[in-house]
């Protein structure tokens, strides 16, 4: 794509190539996104948060006994995490092991500081992980983010409205706090768009095996990724001929090399996957079906991702409804692989999790097997034109995201508008993620965390307009409130659980006599004893 210094951005202003300064608004916005990653440790009292502690476990026994075997994990946290494979009595994680693999540094360095893995210093080594495979990817994709459309000429106003919306307006926004794999592997592949259909900045040799690299990376470190790690590659040959796609599998192959190193090692065979030896019954029989448990694409589920109460990717996100409408103005500025492979690269993601019968994916914010696509979808809203939707869709989408994630992240699909339904009565009683500031004030570790969002969006949109952001955020919380009282109450008492147990609020006797069961007491005594340890809420 070829734009002049002269040419007129989206938003009518003039950008100025190859010479432009950074973006103040922009970089302060991942300023405060950095300052908010070290300020919350999302590692809540006696919580097994089973999608962390699998990736943990695997770090630690890589690093502490040369081995994938990760049977010593009950020894150490009980016999409560879920997401374990079982092969011939030893236990393994049951996750795509490259998150792990990445992670090695980070907890090295944490273990030099700590001492060996135990349960008083699990918070240390998990967050330091976190760091090094969430967070710190995350905020590296934001300056890549920035330069890029600095590069296409969109003016720095809309960079700063499209950074914040995916920052901290998507459920990009939890996962960079928390040690999943979803952000590597969002890093990954748009990293991998940029390297092959951005503005070239390495010799195409250098560029053809980084990008096949990091299709491996979100390869091996979320299998289904790929999928559109695939298309990329497809569009990639398109555009730069076969040798780049020969070049891109060499990129490749190595981390397939590594992958089924592991597979042979740990499950007996190259092509044997962790997700076919989950220990749990009720999961073997999902991983049954299909291919590993997808299966062809289900316009319900489909629509359930998308739109569901609960997870939906739309109800959390509303502002990318925004992208839908840039499309047809991304198609003119962008190059047609360029713009073909941004858009199929998360519609690929789409289908695959559209055939997947835990699509919701447990207790988490969102829809969070598409959190991969986001950073394409942000991508996408650099290119509308500014509207008067703009500043309430994403006051919208960062209350529901921001007050799901900055209360308790790992929420049911049990609860519709969870936000309303789940995180607002814990926050009432002044319940909130645990934060540094819990050690010097109980009121600014509720404030001090919701400040931060307020001060991004603030930077995101101009002055004249954050009355409208407001308005979006408060009429998000009444629409979530409204439909919860109407038509989705709260059923399965989960909220009460969290609260007595991951917050430390034990008080039977505030309770009415059906919580009192003695077999709740016993697990309640049980759970208590359980790493992590407490927090001083």
């Amino acid at each position: 794509m070829s734009e002049t210094a002269n040419q007129e951005s989206t938003t009518g202003e003039v950008a100025a190539r190859g010479s432009t300064p950074w973006p103040r608004r922009a970089l302060w916005l991942l300023a405060l996104y950095g300052i908010l990653s070290v300020l919350v440790v999302p590692l809540y009292p006696h919580f097994p948060s089973p999608n962390e502690l699998s990736r943990w476990a695997l770090t630690v026994s890589i690093v502490e006994q040369g081995s994938f075997e990760v049977s010593h994990l009950p020894r150490l946290l009980g016999d409560r995490v879920e997401d374990l494979a079982l092969r011939d009595g030893h236990l393994y994680s049951n996750k795509a092991p490259g998150g792990s693999l990445v992670a090695v540094p980070a907890y090295a360095l944490a273990r030099a500081l700590v001492g060996p893995p135990n349960r008083d210093n699990l918070r240390e080594t998990l967050t330091a992980m976190r760091l090094g495979i969430s967070t710190i990817p995350l905020l590296l994709l934001g300056l890549a983010f920035i330069r890029e459309a600095q590069r296409v000429g969109i003016a720095a106003p809309r960079i700063a409205f499209a950074l914040t919306a995916m920052l901290f307006g998507t459920p990009l926004f939890a996962y960079g706090l928390l040690l999943f794999s979803h952000v590597l592997t969002a890093v990954a592949l748009f990293g991998t768009w940029l390297l092959l259909f951005a503005e070239p900045r390495l010799r195409a040799p250098t560029r053809d095996l980084a990008a096949g690299a990091l299709i491996g990376l979100a390869a091996i470190s979320d299998y289904p990724t790929a999928v559109p790690g695939v298309v990329l590659a497809i569009f990639a040959v398109r555009r730069h001929g076969l040798v780049s796609g020969l070049r891109l599998l060499a990129g490749t192959l190595p981390l397939l090399a590594a992958l089924a190193l592991y597979n042979y090692v740990a499950f007996g065979s190259a092509f044997a996957l962790s997700s076919s030896f989950e220990r749990w019954a009720d999961y073997r029989q999902l991983r049954q079906s299909g291919l590993w448990g997808v299966r062809f694409p289900s316009a319900a589920i489909g629509a359930r991702l998308l739109l569901d109460p609960s997870k939906g990717l739309l109800v959390f996100s509303p502002v990318l409804v925004l992208a839908f409408a840039a499309v047809p103005a991304a198609r003119r500025r962008l190059e047609s692989a360029a713009f073909w492979s941004l858009l199929l690269a998360p519609l690929a993601l789409l289908l695959v999790y559209a055939g997947f019968s835990d699509w919701h994916g447990g207790w988490t914010v969102g829809a969070r097997y598409l959190v991969p696509a986001m950073p394409f979808l942000a991508y996408l809203l650099l290119f509308g034109r500014p509207r008067f939707l703009d500043a309430p869709l994403l006051g919208a989408s960062v209350a529901a995201v921001g007050l799901t994630t900055l209360v308790f992240p790992f929420v049911s699909e049990a609860y519709a508008f969870p936000w309303a339904s789940f995180a607002m009565p814990l926050l009432l009683k002044g319940l909130v993620v645990p934060n540094l500031m819990h050690f010097l004030s109980p009121i600014a570790a509720v404030a001090l965390p919701f400040a931060i969002v307020v001060a991004a969006l603030l930077l995101a949109v101009e002055m004249r307009r954050s009355l409208f952001t407001a308005a979006g955020l408060a009429g998000w919380l009444l629409v979530g409130f409204f439909c919860v009282a109407t038509w989705f109450p709260d059923t399965d008492g989960n909220r009460w659980y969290v609260e007595q147990v991951y917050f430390e609020q034990l008080n039977p006797a505030s309770e009415p006599a059906s919580r009192l069961d003695p077999r709740i007491v016993q697990r309640i005594l049980v759970d208590r004893l359980m790493p992590p340890s407490s927090w001083p809420f």
